[in-house]
């Protein structure tokens, strides 16, 4: 259709997953102080990668969608992590 523009679409989640390759998802990971483990694949139109790593402190398995992975964002889901497990271990 004439005058008829696609809308904008956002930069599939499958292509970011590309641009990172395991070893730079891995440095992510390890500077927000955890250690990495894997990831669990995107499956189109129902769930993005979920990067799983592990809590050196507690020892326990976290995740991370891909699109919030970020070292702050480890830093702070092991924070909370590791938190709760020292509360609950005070108990």
């Amino acid at each position: 259709m004439e005058g008829h523009k696609q809308p904008f679409q956002q930069e599939s989640e499958s292509a970011v997953t590309m641009r990172l390759s395991e070893a730079e998802i891995s440095s992510i990971v390890g500077a927000g102080g955890g250690k990495y483990v894997g990831v669990l694949l995107a499956i189109p139109q129902k769930m993005e990668s979920v990067i799983l790593y592990i809590s050196p402190q507690t020892r326990t398995t976290l995740a991370i969608t891909i699109s919030r992975l970020t070292v702050e964002a480890v830093r702070e889901q092991l924070a909370e992590s590791n938190a709760a497990f020292t509360e609950a271990s005070s108990k």
